[in-house]
C-alpha cells in the first residue's frame, strides 16, 4: 500500500464492506498491513482498537433477526472474524525470531529456488524435514522479499519430474559441481601459498 494503514483506515474498509468486492479490498488491507508493517507492537494496538471500534459500531445494530441477515452486518462479523485471526497468530508467534529485513534478492529461477527448497526438505535440514512445503515456500519468499505462489512452485518441481536426463536435479548438480571446483581452486590456492 503506498499510504500509512491506520485502524481508521480498517474500520473504514470494514463499515464500507457491503459487498465480496468491497470485503476484497478490506482483506486486501489488512492483509498489507500485517505483512507489511515490521514494528508487531503497532499492529498488535492496531489490530486492537479496529476490533474495539467494529465492536462498538455493532452494537448500534438493532437486536432482531432480520438485522443478521443485513449485509453489512454479516460483512461486518466477518472482518471481526479476519481481525481476530491475525490477533491469535500474533499471540502465537510472539516472541519468536522473524526472519531479518534483508536487501538480498534471489537471482535464480524460481525452477532452481523450488528444487533448492525440495531439496533442503528431503535433506530434513529445515525443523528436522517436518516443516511443510508451503511454509517453507513462504519463509523464502519472505527471505528474499518476493512473492511465491504455491500453484507455480508445484507446476516446477512436476516440471522437474518430468526432465528427461539421468539426474533431473540439474540446479542441485550444477551446485555440486560448481563448490567443488571452489574447494579445488582454494586448495591450489593454499598449495602455493605454502611454497
Amino acid at each position: 500500500m503506498t499510504y500509512h494503514i491506520t485502524a481508521d483506515h480498517l474500520v473504514d474498509a470494514a463499515t464500507k464492506a457491503v459487498t465480496e468486492e468491497l470485503f476484497r479490498e478490506f482483506d486486501k488491507a489488512l492483509q498489507s498491513f500485517c505483512n507489511e508493517e515490521q514494528d508487531r507492537i503497532v499492529v498488535f494496538r492496531t489490530l486492537r482498537y479496529t476490533r474495539i471500534r467494529l465492536h462498538v459500531l455493532q452494537k448500534y445494530f438493532p437486536d432482531d433477526e432480520a438485522v443478521t441477515r443485513n449485509a453489512q452486518y454479516r460483512f461486518l462479523e466477518i472482518a471481526l472474524g479476519y481481525i481476530n485471526t491475525e490477533l491469535e497468530l500474533l499471540a502465537r508467534y510472539r516472541g519468536r525470531a522473524e526472519a531479518p529485513a534483508t536487501r538480498m534478492r534471489w537471482t535464480g529461477t524460481l525452477v532452481e529456488l523450488v528444487e533448492l527448497i525440495y531439496g533442503l526438505q528431503e535433506m530434513r535440514c529445515i525443523d528436522d524435514g517436518n516443516a511443510p512445503l508451503n511454509e517453507l515456500f513462504a519463509l523464502f519468499g519472505r527471505l528474499f522479499g518476493i512473492e511465491i505462489k504455491e500453484s507455480h512452485c508445484y507446476k516446477a518441481y512436476t516440471d522437474m519430474k518430468h526432465r528427461k536426463n539421468d539426474s533431473r536435479t540439474y540446479f542441485l548438480d550444477k551446485m555440486r559441481e560448481r563448490l567443488n571446483l571452489r574447494m579445488q581452486r582454494d586448495d591450489e590456492k593454499e598449495r602455493k601459498r605454502r611454497k
